[in-house]
Order: C-alpha cells, then sequence, then structure tokens
C-alpha cells in the first residue's frame, strides 16, 4: 500500500487542529471525489457523533463540506468501493483509494453512520431516519441488521427518558444553538425520577424562543415521551413549524395539547397535513382549544377526522418500529374556537363517516362556540349507539330539550360526564318539555356529573329532572350542579318536594339560585336524603329579610346535629350572614359528620372567628375549613391559631389572602408569626399520630351532664324528701320495699353522674394491663422486619448470581464475590425500628384513634341509656310517693317495693319510647336556642331531659348578644307572641274622633255636635263612669278623665250628661283603661331590646302614633268649630231617644 493511499501523522494533527479537540472523531478515511470530467481529488471522510466533515488532503487540511446526519436522505452502494450519500436531494459520490473488487472501508463508513445514529436514537430503526439505504449485495448489510437488532431487542441501554440529553445535544447541533445542560438535567433528573411521559413546555419558558427550538426536536425520534403539552405558551413562527415537523416524524406521541399558542386557521390546516403524512403516529388525544381556528381551520382538519383509524393506513406497520398499537381519536376539545353550527355540522359529519370513532371517541368538548344555527348532523351523531363518556356542550347556546332527544337514542349506555350550562331551554318560552328529556335521565346507566348551571331551568325541567333521577335505580353517586338558575320560590317547592327521593346523588349544587326565605324547608328536605355528601348552598341568601335569615341557618343547624347525618361537606360561601352565622359555628364543636366547610365571603368578623375557634377546640373531624373574605383581623387569628393548638384533625386552611393582606399593612410581623403558627400545626396535623381519648370521654361527660345533673339533682332531692316524709308518718299506704327501692334509685342517679368516667377508667386499667391491640401490631412489626431481612438477603443472593451470569470473566474469583456479597449484606440491613415506626406508630395510630372513637361512641351510648332510665324512674316513683305523701293513696293498690320495681322496669321501654318523642322534640326546640323575653329572667330548667345531640349545641354566644340584641324569635312548637306591641303607649288627653263604646250603650245614628259647647265648657267637669272597680288597681288612672260617680251633675249645665256624651266618655275611658292594664302587664317584665336589624315593627309602632296624633289633631280642629256654632234644635224623636239612652245608663250604673 502506497503512502498516498493512508492519512499521515502530520494528516491527522491538522484535521484535530482544524476541527478542534472537542470534536470526537470515530473514523477518518481517505476517499476519491470526482471533479471536471474524469479528474478525481483527494478527500478525508470524518465521521464525528453528528456530523460527516469532508476535508482536504493537504497539510493544512481545511473543512470542504460538512453536513448533519439527519439531512442524509440516502445511502447507496452499488459498488464495492462506491459510496453515494443523498443529502438534501442532492448526491455526493466518494470512491475509496483501495482495490475496486474490497468493499471494506465502504462497509466500515455504512456501519461507523449507522452506529451513530442508533446511539443517538436507539429505538428508531435506521429505515426510519434514513429513508433510503440500497447495499449490494444485501450480505454487505450483516453487520448493520445485527446492530439493529441489538438495539432494538432491547440489549442496549438508551439513557435516562430514552435518551433524551443525547438527542437534545444532537438537535442543537442541528440547529447552530447553544447547548443548554440545564434543560438536560431537568429531564433526566425530574422527569425521570416522576416517569413522566409528558413534555411540558412551560417548564423551559424561561429560555429564549429560540433554545426551545431544540428540545421540540428532540421529540422528533424519541420513543420516552408519549405527550406533547404547549397550553398556554405564546410560540414563536419557528417553534410552531418544529412542532408541525415533529407531527409529521413521531412514532410516540399519543397525546397532543397544543391549547391557548394563539394557532390559527393556517395552523389547523399544516397540522392536519402533517398528521396524514404520518401514518406512523398512534395519536389518542387532540387538544385544539381556545384557538381562533373558526370554520375555515375546522374544516381541513374534518379530512383528517375522518381517516383516523386503529387499523387502517399503518396501523400494522407502526407496530413494527415501536411496538406500540395505534388506539385509534379517543379524545378531541376544540372550545372556544370560534366555530358555527356550519363548521359543527361538518365535523360531525366527518365523526359519523368514521365508522371507527362510535367505539373510539370518549371525550368531545365543543364549549364556548356558537351553535345557536340548527346542528342536526351533531344530534344525528350522537344518537348512533357510541361510547362517549364526556360530553361538553356548555355555553354553545344549543337548545338542551333537542340534545337530550339525541342522547336517549345513543349515550345512554356509558357517558358518565355531561355538561350544558349557560344554555337555554328550547327556543320558544310556550314549549312543551319532550318526553325524551325525563326519559333520558330514568334510562341512562353511566351518568356520574350533570352540569345544568346558569340554564335559566324552567320549574317543570327541574322536576322532570328530579323525578327521572329518582326513578333511576341503575346509577349512583351523581354530581348535580343546579347553580344560578334562579329557581326562586317555585323552584324551592319542587326542590322540598323531590329532593329527599333521588337517592342516586352524591353531590348537589344550588348555590345563586336566589331562593331566599324558602332555603329553610329545602334544607330540611335535603337532611331526610342520606345519600348527599357534598352540599353548595351560598349566594342564596344575599337578598333575604334579616327576620328570615335565622329561620334558614336553623335549619342548617339541625341537618349536620342529625345523628344519622351523612353530609361530609358543606359549602354556605359569599352569603354575607354575620353574626347569623354563629349558631352554625357554635354547631361545629360536637359536629360528627362535616370534613369540610367552606364560610368564606361571609363577613363574619372577629367574633366569628373566636366562636369558630371555640369549636376547633372540641371538634375532631372537619378536615377543611375556608374562612377568608370575613373582616377576620389580628385578634381573630390568634385566637385559631391558639385553637389549633389542641385539634389534631384540621389538615388544610387555604391562606386567607384577602383577609391576611389587609392585617399585614398594619402589622406584618404579627402577621408573619400568626400564619407561620397556624402553618405549622397543620403540618403536625398531616403526620399520623396517636392522640389520647380523654378530652374525647371529658368532652362526652359534659354533654351528658350538662342539662342533666340538676334535673337529677331535683328529682333526687324531691324523691328524697317524700321518702323521709313518708317513714316519719308511718304510713302504711307504702311497704319497705317501696322505699327501699326509691332509695336504691337515689344511689344509682348518684352513681350514673360518673358513670362515664367509670367507664373510662375501666377502658385505661385494660390499656394498662396492656392493650392486646398494641401487642398485636409490635408482633406484627417484629414479623414483619423477619421477613424483611429474609427477602434483603435473597434478593442479594439473587443478584451476586445474576452478576456472576453476566460478568462471569470479572466475578470468577471467589474472593471478589465475597467481597461483593459482604458489601451488599452490609447495604441491606433494615432498621427494626423503622418497621416499628411505620407500623406501630402511623398504621397503627389511624387504627387506635378509630378504637378510642369506637369505645367513646359505646360508652356515650350506655352512659346516657342508664341516665335516662334513672330519670324516667325517679320521675315515676316520685309521682307516686307524692301521691301517696298527700293522702291519694295509689291509684289502684298498694305494691310492694318488689312489684313497683318489676313493674316500673317493665313499663320502662314503652313509657321511655313515648316521653323520648317527646323528649328528642323538646331537644329539637332547645337547638332553636330561643331568648329568654327578660334578659334578666333566671333560666329555667326543662321538665324532661333534652337529646344529646341538642345538648351538643353550643348556646348563644355572649358576643353574639351584644351585637345582636333582638331575643330570637321562638320555634313553632308554641303560639308566637308579639314582644313590642304591647309596650305602654303615650297617655291620651284627646277624645277620639268617633265613640268605641258598645252598641247597645250608643246610638249609630246621633248628632255628633250634640253636647260638644257644654262638654268642653272652661271649667266644667267631665263626669264618666268607671268600667272597672273603683278599688281597682287601674282606678286612679281614670281620675284624669273625671269622677268615678255613676251620675253627676255640671255646675254649668245642671243637667245630667246626655247618652251622645256619655257614650264618648266611656268608649275614651275604656279604651285607656285596657291599654293601661296591658301596659302594666308589660311593665311586669323587662322590655326586650330590639335587632338593629330588623326594623320592621317598629314602623309599624311610628305608623300608629303618627295615626293617633292626626286623629287628635282633626278632633281638636273639630271641637272648635263645633263650640263657636250655636246649639241645634233637637227634634222630639231625637230627645227621646237621647232620654231613654240617659235612663239605660242610669240603671247600668245602679247595677
Amino acid at each position: 500500500m502506497s503512502g498516498r493511499n493512508i492519512i499521515t501523522r502530520e494528516l491527522s494533527d491538522s484535521i484535530r487542529q482544524c476541527l478542534g479537540r472537542k470534536v470526537k472523531l470515530t473514523l477518518k478515511v481517505l476517499v476519491k471525489v470526482e471533479t471536471k470530467g474524469d479528474k478525481t481529488d483527494n478527500r478525508v471522510l470524518a465521521f464525528a457523533s453528528c456530523r460527516l466533515f469532508v476535508l482536504t488532503a493537504k497539510v493544512p487540511t481545511r473543512v470542504d463540506q460538512h453536513f448533519h446526519y439527519l439531512d442524509i436522505q440516502g445511502v447507496e452502494s452499488r459498488k464495492p468501493n462506491q459510496l453515494c450519500l443523498t443529502v438534501c436531494d442532492r448526491v455526493y459520490t466518494y470512491y475509496t483509494t483501495h482495490e475496486e473488487n474490497s468493499s471494506h472501508e465502504v462497509d466500515t463508513m455504512v456501519l461507523s453512520l449507522g452506529t451513530a445514529l442508533k446511539n443517538i436514537f436507539p429505538a428508531v430503526p435506521l429505515t426510519h431516519i434514513i429513508r433510503k439505504v440500497d447495499i449490494q449485495p444485501p450480505k454487505r448489510m450483516q453487520q448493520l441488521d445485527e446492530l439493529e437488532r441489538a438495539t432494538l431487542g432491547g440489549t442496549r441501554d438508551m439513557g435516562p427518558c430514552g435518551g433524551f440529553s443525547t438527542q437534545y445535544m444532537c438537535m442543537c447541533d442541528y440547529h447552530a444553538l447553544p447547548y443548554r445542560e440545564e434543560v438536560a438535567w431537568d429531564v433526566d433528573t425530574i422527569y425521570l425520577s416522576h416517569d413522566t411521559r409528558e413534555l411540558y413546555l412551560h417548564d423551559f419558558d424561561y429560555l429564549e424562543q429560540k433554545d426551545l427550538i431544540p428540545i421540540i426536536s428532540a421529540l422528533e425520534y424519541n420513543t420516552w415521551f408519549r405527550k406533547l403539552r404547549a397550553s398556554h405558551s405564546k410560540l414563536s413562527h419557528e417553534a410552531i413549524e418544529r412542532i408541525l415537523h415533529v407531527v409529521s416524524k413521531s412514532l410516540s406521541l399519543e397525546e397532543i395539547y397544543l391549547d391557548n399558542i394563539g394557532a390559527k386557521a393556517e395552523f389547523a390546516n399544516k397540522l392536519s397535513l402533517a398528521l396524514l403524512s404520518n401514518s406512523n403516529i398512534p395519536l389518542q388525544k387532540l387538544d385544539l382549544s381556545h384557538n381562533p381556528i373558526e370554520d375555515k381551520g375546522l374544516s381541513n382538519l374534518c379530512g383528517l377526522v375522518a381517516k383516523l383509524s386503529p387499523v387502517a393506513g399503518g396501523a400494522v406497520h407502526i407496530s413494527n418500529p415501536i411496538g406500540r398499537q395505534a388506539k385509534g381519536l379517543s379524545h378531541l376539545n376544540l372550545s372556544l374556537c370560534g366555530l358555527t353550527g356550519k363548521g359543527v355540522n361538518m365535523l360531525a359529519h366527518s365523526l359519523s363517516v368514521n365508522k371507527y370513532m362510535c367505539q373510539t371517541l370518549t371525550f368531545l368538548s365543543l364549549a364556548g362556540n356558537s351553535l345557536r344555527d340548527d346542528v342536526n348532523n351533531l344530534y344525528n351523531f350522537l344518537a348512533q349507539p357510541n361510547t362517549l363518556k364526556t360530553l361538553d356542550l356548555s355555553a354553545t347556546e344549543c337548545a338542551i330539550d333537542a340534545v337530550f332527544g339525541a342522547l336517549l337514542r345513543g349515550c345512554t349506555s356509558s357517558l358518565a360526564h355531561l355538561n350544558l350550562s349557560r344554555n337555554s331551554f328550547g327556543s320558544k318560552k310556550t314549549r312543551e318539555m319532550l318526553p325524551s328529556f325525563k326519559q333520558y335521565f330514568t334510562s341512562t346507566l353511566a351518568l356520574k356529573t350533570l352540569t345544568l348551571s346558569q340554564c335559566k331551568l324552567p320549574a317543570d325541567a327541574l322536576k322532570n329532572v328530579l323525578l327521572g333521577l329518582a326513578c333511576n335505580e341503575n346509577i349512583s353517586e351523581v354530581d348535580l350542579d343546579l347553580s344560578s338558575n334562579q329557581l326562586g320560590g317555585t323552584g324551592a317547592q319542587i326542590l322540598e318536594s323531590c329532593i329527599h327521593g333521588v337517592r342516586c346523588l352524591s353531590a348537589l349544587d344550588i348555590s345563586d339560585n336566589g331562593l331566599e326565605a324558602q332555603l329553610g324547608p329545602v334544607v330540611a328536605a335535603i337532611s331526610k336524603n342520606k345519600s348527599i355528601r357534598k352540599l353548595s348552598i351560598g349566594r342564596n341568601l344575599n337578598n333575604i329579610k334579616s327576620k328570615h335569615v335565622y329561620h334558614v341557618m336553623e335549619s342548617v343547624v339541625q341537618m349536620i346535629q342529625e345523628e344519622d347525618c351523612v353530609l361530609e361537606s358543606l359549602s354556605i360561601n359569599d352569603s354575607r350572614l354575620k353574626t347569623d352565622l354563629h349558631n352554625l359555628l357554635n354547631a361545629l364543636g360536637s359536629n360528627h359528620c362535616l370534613q369540610s366547610l367552606d364560610i368564606s365571603g361571609n363577613y363574619m368578623g372577629d367574633s366569628g372567628a373566636r366562636l369558630l375557634a371555640k369549636a376547633l377546640q372540641i371538634n375532631s373531624k372537619l378536615q377543611y375549613i375556608s374562612y377568608d373574605r370575613n373582616n377576620v383581623t389580628l385578634q381573630g387569628y390568634s385566637d385559631i391559631a391558639y385553637a389549633l393548638q389542641s385539634n389534631y384533625s384540621v389538615k388544610f386552611l387555604p391562606f386567607p389572602v384577602h383577609d391576611a393582606l389587609l392585617c399585614m399593612k398594619t402589622a406584618p410581623e404579627r402577621t408573619e408569626n400568626l400564619m407561620r403558627r397556624i402553618q405549622d400545626t397543620l403540618y403536625r396535623n398531616v403526620s399520623p399520630m396517636k392522640y389520647s381519648n380523654g378530652q374525647a370521654f371529658r368532652l362526652q361527660q359534659g354533654f351528658l351532664l350538662s342539662s342533666t345533673q340538676q334535673q337529677v339533682d331535683r328529682l333526687v332531692l324531691q324523691t328524697g324528701e317524700a321518702v323521709r316524709t313518708l317513714r316519719r308518718s308511718g304510713s302504711d299506704l307504702v311497704g319497705a320495699n317501696s322505699l327501699q327501692w326509691a332509695e336504691g334509685l337515689i344511689t344509682d342517679a348518684d352513681s350514673s353522674k360518673q358513670l362515664i368516667s367509670h367507664l373510662h377508667d375501666v377502658v385505661l386499667r385494660r390499656d394498662e394491663a396492656g392493650n392486646p391491640i398494641e401487642t398485636k401490631l409490635h408482633q406484627i412489626s417484629s414479623d414483619l422486619h423477619t421477613v424483611i431481612t429474609n427477602y434483603l438477603q435473597d434478593t442479594v443472593e439473587s443478584m451476586v448470581r445474576s452478576a456472576q451470569d453476566k460478568c462471569p470473566n470479572v466475578l470468577s474469583e471467589e474472593k471478589v464475590v465475597d467481597d461483593v456479597r459482604a458489601a451488599c449484606l452490609a447495604k441491606s440491613q433494615l432498621s427494626s425500628q423503622l418497621v416499628e415506626t411505620a407500623i406501630v406508630e402511623q398504621a397503627g395510630s389511624v387504627i387506635l384513634n378509630k378504637v378510642n372513637e369506637v369505645n367513646l361512641a359505646i360508652a356515650s351510648t350506655v352512659s346516657d341509656r342508664v341516665i335516662d332510665e334513672v330519670v324516667d324512674s325517679l320521675s315515676k316513683t316520685c309521682k307516686n310517693l307524692q301521691n301517696l305523701q298527700s293522702g291519694e293513696g295509689p291509684r289502684k293498690r298498694a305494691s310492694t317495693g318488689t312489684e313497683m320495681g318489676s313493674r316500673e322496669r317493665g313499663s320502662s321501654e314503652s313509657s321511655t319510647r313515648s316521653e323520648r318523642s317527646d323528649t328528642v322534640s323538646q331537644g329539637d326546640d332547645t337547638t332553636s336556642q330561643k331568648s329568654d323575653p327578660s334578659p334578666l329572667a333566671t333560666p329555667q330548667l326543662a321538665s324532661k331531659r333534652k337529646s344529646l345531640h341538642g345538648r351538643k349545641l353550643r348556646p348563644q354566644s355572649v358576643v353574639a348578644e351584644s351585637l345582636d340584641s333582638v331575643s330570637e324569635l321562638p320555634s313553632s312548637c308554641g303560639q308566637l307572641q308579639h314582644l313590642g306591641k304591647a309596650r305602654p303607649r303615650r297617655v291620651k288627653t284627646r277624645a277620639p274622633t268617633r265613640p268605641m263604646g258598645r252598641a247597645d250603650l250608643v246610638e249609630e245614628d246621633h248628632d255628633i255636635s250634640e253636647g260638644v259647647d257644654t262638654f268642653f265648657r272652661p271649667g266644667s267637669s267631665t263626669p264618666t263612669t268607671p268600667l272597672i272597680s273603683p278599688d281597682s288597681e287601674n282606678s286612679p288612672r281614670l281620675l284624669k278623665y273625671g269622677s268615678t260617680s255613676s251620675v253627676e251633675s255640671s255646675p254649668h249645665t245642671g243637667g245630667a250628661r246626655t247618652g251622645s256624651e256619655r257614650g264618648s266618655i266611656e268608649s275614651l275611658t275604656r279604651s285607656d283603661s285596657l291599654a293601661r292594664s296591658e301596659s302594666d302587664v308589660t311593665r311586669e317584665s323587662p322590655r326586650p331590646r330590639t335587632k338593629s336589624r330588623d326594623t320592621e315593627e317598629e314602623d309599624e309602632m311610628e305608623d300608629e302614633d303618627q295615626s293617633l296624633d292626626e286623629k287628635s289633631r282633626s278632633v281638636t280642629s273639630l271641637i272648635g268649630r263645633r263650640s263657636n256654632e250655636p246649639m241645634l234644635k233637637r227634634s222630639p224623636d231625637m230627645s227621646a231617644r237621647k232620654a231613654s239612652t240617659s235612663s239605660n245608663i242610669s240603671s247600668m250604673d245602679g247595677m
């Protein structure tokens, strides 16, 4: 071989100096290149990791040509010494300098090119990167085929995330852009650790737009990532072009999310062409929402939709390169794309034409597009049997009733999530409800979520929805959203009558419906439905009168306080309840069902925050509380932070941004400290830990004895007094056994007050002796540690044997194997303390805490039943003994103590049942927390014992009373009393405009002017006839109008008073005495204070006072006119009638 045919050392050094030391060359070959005519020239082909360099064969050398491997379109070798490369549609031919019959150098160059490409893209076939590879004869491809099988067979490591870092570096070289090491680190570390198969461009939006190009291009032949998301990113034109190029080349992309990237109709056209050109892409989900592609762009996508199928085109072929079979398009999101009914009709037609869409499409969203025109093609597609699971047609202006006609025929078997919010219900107001609307809800088999918010549902539609769901026994756990429909009173009546029978509901949202005062009955009806676990009723009380808010909140409190309440989440946000929220907060302390509560936007202030803090100190169920926008200051947050120190259940409190921001302006350091304390407490609660049940036992004891202590003591005192009296009297009506039975009840009553404490001691003594649950947990942890140790030892042995099989030469010596085994065993030791902590302290804490709750429930049940029996037995015994003491004797016969005890024990069940029904009703009434009419009145004991959940309700706070001074209205158990109507009236100094006497005393046709001049003559006395006894306490008040004699003569007239005058005076006197007697009754109890928000009664009082003033002024003016007129002559008939009236009055006075 001559020296001209080899690369000299000087030439190699010159090549290294020309390309730089950072460029690593894998092969250098001296070749000949044809120039003009038959002349040839020597060149050097230098193969790097990503590029092929063509350099001159002279020293100093220079780069004549260079091109990237991805630019190579074809490789041909029809002669042993010939290599043809097609680069950018141009053919370059090279010949080796050795013998013409030797193909070794050409085969080496082809193998080097293939190896470089497989190192970069190990999971993609070489023929997919270089479209044309033609090497003759085919046996020269043997080494290349072996390399292909080795990489595709998985025997070579591809690197993290399918070799993304290497591919990214290759693309940076391809686009001549700088290589960002942080990009490679993020993907190789963060994405790999989370096993994320979705490349989200938002993670790299801190880079320049040009730096996104190689990141996108790296997905071209990457098989690790199956999802590309560019949501809400403003991409440059070059970046969008690279996305289209990746779509046309990728073999692994299954989901493409390009929502809100500013794409228009032209982009939709290019995307459809790219997808159609790549028959190997296993596309399943496509999201183009929030892009103004309009009908023009959608028309281009329709061709794509019509052709996508899991078996058409290259579906069989795509299983060969990467082993992934296409499943067809299952997700299509075109919401807010500016589409009209015309474009949607074209899309629906394409969906109907593609016979596979009915089998593959499960998600379709056209929300936010204008479909006010007829979309019959869409209805036809929905009417076909399909596999749609989610359908979103919100804000499309489509007719809801027409949609359900199509859904009934094709979407009853699989449709689970249906969103029709912000749509109208039919085009005509007088249009009758179609039967298909109700039939769909009765026949659907998979419905889980139904959203009908902001639809202005008619009453008939609401009724059909509820009745249809109530008749459907095939579905369960349905989430129904009826918010913002302005249902009003009519809708409230329908909800009240139907909602309790809809047993398939698990969540109900009726917020912002203007229910106002009717919300109370609706909540009461919802409480009867024991399947609803999530309820939203916010924004319904913004325009309600203050006097109705109380009753609504009472319904809410009563609902969550029921023993069998299953409600887990309650939202009453943005209702501006202020102090009306206090009753609900008071009821949270002992609530046993709610886990999530949203009271934001109610302006409860620091007083509400303090009540919430009080509730959190004893509540053990709440885990989530949203309480922002409540005008809470630092004092309120301080109370909450303090209360959380003793609460171990609350795990999440959303940061109160609005209220905390105001606090930050006044005291930033203190606000920060309080918020840190709250967050530290929440972090503590998230960690599993065991807490003592002593507080729960003491709390339950307080509930059981709070309202029973004084009642039991009173019964014990009365029974003991009766027993002592009967013993002193030595009566024969009662035997000694009966007295002993009564004394035994007294002893049991004293013991029952501490029964729950004794039951707690029983549990503690068992725990001190050794809790079998904890003992078993320790045993399980020990056994588990032994199992884990054996498992790790077996794993070490298996790994060592596998390493010996893979690397037998290195691990042939026993010493090396023993060293590896010893090192592995040292690292495979697992601490027994770790296992014990995980089993006993973490998992065991959850178990033991639940066991403690069960123990508490058992103890409270026992104690509550015993106390009920004590109260019932004491009441009956005391009553019987008092009857005997009074001398009435027993109703039938004197019973012995044994007979009395047996009779009382035998009848205790029936009597307890009847009395407990009264007790429960009374307990329910007490939960309303009625205020005593007199703030200074002494609290009176209830005649019967409250129910347990009634005793758990915290009484009205002093804070609430100071802010809300009106006594609360009583419940419906008694007749309502008008507390302000009977207040003292102003003293009347003038006669009324017309007489108010009895009909038999005053004639209806007498002349009003008769006797006016003499009656009101100055210096005259006004005789009156008393209507009450002279010795009555109200009689002195009559002296203000005249003497109490029956008949007196005026000194000026010298005669008796006429009938008209006497009737006027008597009516005036009677009305005044009645008013004053009522005012005296009112003065006996202090006058209740009036609510600041409820002014209706005060307005009524003012109207009555103004009316009296107007009447007084009219009487004065009338009297002034009549006094100046001469007396009219009386007719004989009139005089006779007056005389008879006067005689009747005199006879009545004499009586």
